[in-house]
């Protein structure tokens, strides 16, 4: 017994118009690089430099940071203990300049280990991700599409 499914050809064409989103999530993808970089907390500019577009196919884009310290700044951290690696004790100086070489003859503060506050999280790559999506009306785009296609 044969039967035959009616609409199918109409639902065919629909899904096909639809499973094109390479174009539209590279689109996107890019959009969301350029959102996280306006958000981005800026000191050196170094972490928002290092926001790229990531892998991409039919179904997911990747937006990434490959700063060592990209994760730290999304999500915040907690309170922790810092504690030496290489030497007895941790060194910096009294005026607080922690990068670079401090000056020299400058007094230094000294401890054994530090107990560290945590960070606040200062979101920048998911908040950019969601500009972009809501910037390029992906679900008016794929509507508009299945809609063309009948």
């Amino acid at each position: 017994m044969s039967e035959k499914i009616e609409g199918m050809k109409k639902l065919n064409r629909r899904l096909d118009a639809i499973s094109d989103t390479a174009g539209l999530l590279k689109a996107v993808q890019l959009r969301a690089v350029a959102e996280a970089k306006q958000l981005v907390p800026r000191k050196t500019g170094y972490l928002g430099r290092s926001i790229i577009p990531g892998s991409l196919s039919r179904s997911f884009a990747i937006v990434q940071a490959t700063a060592g310290y990209a994760a730290y700044v999304e999500l915040g951290t907690r309170p922790h203990v810092i504690v030496p690696r290489r030497a007895r004790v941790l060194a910096w100086p009294v005026s607080g300049r922690l990068s670079g070489r401090p000056r020299s003859g400058s007094p230094m503060i000294f401890a054994r280990r530090v107990n560290h506050p945590g960070t606040k999280a200062q979101p920048y790559l998911l908040p950019g991700a969601e500009a972009a999506l809501r910037a390029a009306g992906f679900r008016n785009i794929i509507v508009k599409k299945w809609n063309d296609a009948s």
